[in-house]
């Protein structure tokens, strides 16, 4: 056998030396000296938890005003109207306000552009604080300068088109709303309103669809005409200087 000297008859043995096993530091490194990885305790966590938010989007129908030559689609349970606005200091012709929500929220301006009157709401978005983000956009051929300032937990948003982007009969027009932020598809849903806005020629506007928007005398001014409302400034109204030279695209 190995490990033993054996002869006949009496003799001695030569006992074999122990096998002894390697350090627990040896086997432990053994598997990876071969390459092999070392299991590990599986790691655990706490579920995340996944919120979902659905924009809902309200069914639309289509409205116009005949006399100003323009349509939009607005949600179908808004109900607009127009009323004549009295005129600002230092301002002849005509001007029209056109609620889509009710106490200013959501307005749209339309006006003769007696002295340059465009520039004067341009001036007075850009007094807002915090200074708006300007962009120019256009919608249907006609092209708007857009402002958009956020204070408070509201949004403050007006588009006011440009002086060469008139309608048949001379008109302009300024759409602007105020949202809470708290709605955070407010301002989107808002701008979809406005990017529905359309120009009509006076020979085509009473064959387009749309239900006729109210032209109406406010209860509340005892059958006089509203005095014109701004984002915030009183010196809207004064002749301005300068104003838009970009040319509107052909509609």
């Amino acid at each position: 056998m190995a490990g033993c000297t054996q002869s006949s008859g009496t003799g001695t043995v030569t006992p074999a030396v122990p096998v002894t096993s390697p350090p627990p530091a040896e086997l432990s490194a053994a598997p990876e000296a071969a390459g092999t990885a070392v299991p590990t305790a599986a790691a655990t966590g706490t579920p995340e938890t996944v919120v979902t938010i659905v924009h809902y989007i309200p069914l639309v129908k289509d409205v116009k005003d005949s006399a100003l030559l323009f349509s939009l689609q607005v949600p179908v349970d808004w109900n607009p109207s127009t009323y004549r606005l009295e005129n600002p200091e230092n301002y002849e012709g005509f001007m029209y306000q056109t609620d889509l929500v009710k106490n200013n929220t959501f307005y749209i301006h339309t006006y003769e552009n007696y002295r340059n009157r465009d520039q004067n709401y341009r001036d007075d978005a850009r007094r807002w604080v915090p200074a708006p983000n300007e962009t120019v956009v256009n919608i249907n051929g006609i092209t708007f300068d857009r402002f958009e300032s956020t204070a408070n937990g509201k949004a403050n948003v007006t588009y006011v088109a440009r002086q060469t982007c008139m309608n048949e009969f001379g008109y302009l027009t300024v759409f602007s709303f105020s949202v809470n932020t708290s709605n955070r598809f407010a301002v989107e849903d808002y701008d979809r309103v406005v990017a529905s806005y359309r120009y009509y020629g006076r020979d085509k506007v009473g064959t387009m669809p749309g239900t006729e928007i109210p032209r109406i005398i406010p209860e509340n001014e005892g059958g006089s005409v509203r005095s014109a409302t701004y984002s915030g400034s009183s010196s809207a109204g004064k002749p301005a200087s300068s104003s838009s030279s970009s040319r509107c695209p052909n509609r």
